[in-house]
């Protein structure tokens, strides 16, 4: 077994746990304040769900179509996690390369495909100086569940789809679920966890991302200014994968809920999401960590911030 302090310290050098400390600064000049995967807007009686996100350039220069088909998956995750089906995407394309552009707009065409999405608006600079694409996904729901949400109390439970594989794109560990799975397939996953968040069963909610693991769970925390004690050898994860290596990944499928009941367990693991409850929020705004009969603090929330904010 590995040592959880070894486990945590490498959880917060992460340079996709670390570089979300610039966001404070940005987000306090825009006037933000609730640090949601997306946005969201009341007309009538639905709600108009938006996210968007863009890859980073280590990955977009390492692999092109994987950026391109990523930008599709990571913005579709932001509006799904929120419980609203996804409709439409729009993207800038930036790259001084015509094959890295190519390339990228067939990676974004296959995630198009993949997704059932129009693609609603695109722009491309084909004379800058970097390479990146960036993309925004607008979807609608009737109910939703957000990141500030989350109160003590509450189960923690994540649910991931194991049936992937690693692959190191620059600095991020994408563990990729969807490019082998069909469109009903991935479908079915995501209308799953629509779903039980329509149910009203789900408190809050966030998807996994850059950060890792940890750093999505320190985000929802923050978001809702509640602390939590967790299990890391309860959290869902391959075999033969070490641990800091797992907490450190980007799964293409992964989700955190705070959960009013445990009803939402069995839709979630009907459609192949490895689901567990894994521990609780809590008043106290520490993140604590539990490993075996070992025990220490990930987070104290009430001095440090993973969006920069003090």
């Amino acid at each position: 077994m590995e040592d959880l302090a070894h486990i945590l310290a490498s959880a917060k050098i992460f340079k996709g746990f670390a570089r979300k400390a610039q966001i404070g600064e940005i987000v306090q000049i825009m006037g933000e304040s609730e640090y949601d995967d997306a946005g969201i807007l009341e007309l009538g009686d639905q709600l108009l769900v938006v996210s968007t996100d863009g890859i980073t350039e280590d990955l977009v220069k390492s692999d092109p179509w994987f950026a391109g088909y990523y930008s599709v998956l990571v913005n579709v995750n932001d509006v799904v996690v929120k419980g609203a089906k996804p409709l439409g995407y729009v993207n800038v394309i930036s790259s001084g390369n015509r094959d890295t552009r190519i390339k990228i707009a067939k990676g974004i065409r296959a995630g198009l495909d993949k997704y059932d999405l129009k693609l609603l608006k695109g722009h491309t600079h084909p004379d800058s100086s970097y390479e990146a694409i960036d993309a925004a996904v607008v979807g609608i729901a009737k109910r939703v569940a957000r990141s500030t949400t989350a109160v003590p109390g509450d189960p923690i439970v994540m649910a991931i789809d194991l049936a992937g594989s690693f692959g190191i794109k620059g600095w991020v560990k994408c563990f990729d679920s969807t490019l082998k799975k069909t469109k009903p397939e991935i479908s079915r996953i995501l209308s799953a966890v629509r779903s039980v968040i329509q149910s009203g069963h789900i408190e809050a909610s966030r998807d996994m991302s850059a950060p890792g693991i940890l750093g999505t769970l320190a985000m929802l925390c923050e978001a809702s200014s509640v602390g939590a004690e967790i299990d890391l050898g309860k959290i869902p994860k391959p075999e033969n994968i070490r641990l800091s290596e797992w907490l450190t990944s980007y799964p293409a499928m992964g989700f955190i809920f705070a959960i009013n009941s445990e009803k939402v367990l069995g839709p979630l693991r009907e459609v192949g999401l490895k689901t567990e409850v894994v521990g609780h929020f809590t008043r106290e705004m520490k993140i604590k960590a539990q490993l075996g009969r070992a025990s220490r603090t990930f987070m104290d929330l009430t001095s440090e911030s993973i969006f920069g904010l003090r």
